[in-house]
């Protein structure tokens, strides 16, 4: 009996390597033509979910007014004293608990930028996360995330471009191009997943391989394309999920879900199968209440964050000239601080990027700051944007990754250059 790809998902139980493409809403410029992407890059591109406290991760403690609105949870001035904040430039400092960041600040391998979001936050989780993951205004729901969408418009150099390390594929890589969420490159050896491999291929191509004809419910050239790929990959990966990865130059990931992460991340970096694009969730940042300052649960998940940030960097070595790592958040907080200690959803947050594609400048803190006294605030409560997202998103794609149809990728935006990503 021939087997469709319906039901081969169901009876092997592989949606986590073969289900994860959802087609969404492809734009109509897209390209004629995709051209190859730079070979050799990657994005790490990391959502803190929950809108975290850019405020307190790069501080602003030159701005009197941030110590104003926040009387019991800022972060002192720096003092090098392991409770103060660590001056990055005389007037931004890095939350103490951050502090295995600071080299990379200070050797230019990793930048910030304050005040990044866009002219019409909502404020809300489920909204804005589906913005910052489309990069589409005003009609999220029914459009694609901009990852996948570089995907559509470009072509790679290896069998699988694009992985979501964890259980669930992100709204940033569903589409049209075929994207991975998988929780570690064992989920892409099939000797360990699924007993026989060659069960496992007679499958992959009976579903995905064979010509359209009436007992197929899908048949296409795209997903017999993506069954080629995948089958590829899972070649290369079968070799590699059975050696014992050690990292490399002393590296030590701590024992966090984000180091678990991160060390995944750069396992299959080293593999060399040629992934450009890796995701990485991290939750937890809606602190509405008992937020801490320098102390607290959000200082202890930042130091976990920081850690396996600057672990990953050590491990891969000379890799990180081609690898880039980006942090983004649904929004920032309110700049006071609220009646139980905590912040509330705001608007302009900071983002980070890491790696060699980073700008090397003397400035580790890039934007115009906009101000908090007052009446410089939006709507007397937030931080303003004085940098759209798209912009920065429209350089990742244009200067780190090579795909020159930015348009398509974020589109509806006049992009202008942040100087972020060289």
């Amino acid at each position: 009996m021939d087997i469709t790809r319906r039901q081969f998902l169901r009876t092997t139980g592989s949606s986590a390597i073969l289900g994860s493409f959802i087609p969404g809403k492809i734009f109509a410029n897209q390209p004629t033509t995709n051209k190859p992407v730079t070979k050799g890059r990657t994005l790490v591109a990391v959502f803190l979910r929950g809108g975290i406290d850019g405020l307190n991760l790069i501080v602003p403690h030159g701005d009197p007014d941030y110590y104003k609105h926040r009387k019991n949870i800022a972060i002192p001035r720096p003092a090098r004293d392991g409770k103060s904040a660590l001056d990055l430039d005389g007037y931004f400092g890095l939350h103490p608990f951050a502090s295995a960041l600071e080299p990379l600040f200070k050797d230019r391998s990793a930048v910030a930028l304050q005040a990044v979001g866009y002219e019409k936050n909502t404020r809300s989780h489920f909204e804005e996360q589906d913005t910052w993951e489309t990069g589409v205004i005003g009609n999220s729901l029914s459009s694609d995330g901009w990852l996948n969408r570089h995907l559509a418009s470009s072509t790679g150099h290896g069998p699988i471009r694009a992985v979501a390390i964890g259980g669930n594929l992100p709204r940033i890589l569903r589409g049209k191009a075929p994207a991975y969420a998988i929780r570690g490159i064992a989920d892409l050896s099939m000797p360990r997943m699924h007993g026989d491999p060659n069960v496992l291929r007679a499958a992959l191509e009976t579903a995905y391989c064979t010509k359209p004809d009436s007992s197929h419910l899908v048949s296409n050239e795209l997903l017999s394309k993506t069954a080629a790929a995948t089958l590829e990959g899972t070649r290369q990966l079968e070799t590699i999920a059975k050696i014992e990865y050690k990292p490399a130059n002393g590296a030590k990931y701590g024992s966090s879900s984000i180091a678990k992460q991160f060390l995944e991340a750069a396992r299959l970096i080293k593999s060399g199968i040629g992934t450009e694009l890796i995701q990485l969730d991290y939750g937890g940042w809606d602190t509405h209440n008992a937020q801490g300052g320098v102390n607290g649960g959000y200082a202890n998940r930042l130091k976990d964050l920081a850690d396996a940030m600057a672990a990953f960097s050590k491990d891969l070595g000379d890799h990180m000239k081609d690898v880039l790592v980006l942090t983004m958040s649904d929004f920032g907080r309110t700049v006071a601080e609220n009646g139980t200690s905590g912040t509330d959803h705001g608007w302009a947050n900071c983002m980070i990027a890491l790696g060699g594609g980073v700008t090397k400048n003397d400035k580790p803190v890039l934007g115009e700051w906009p101000g908090l006294a007052p009446e410089k605030l939006y709507q007397n409560r937030d931080l303003k944007h004085t940098t759209d997202f798209r912009n920065v998103l429209g350089e990742v794609v244009s200067s780190h990754l090579g795909n020159e149809n930015t348009s398509f990728v974020i589109p509806g935006h006049e992009h202008k250059a942040v100087g972020m990503i060289c």
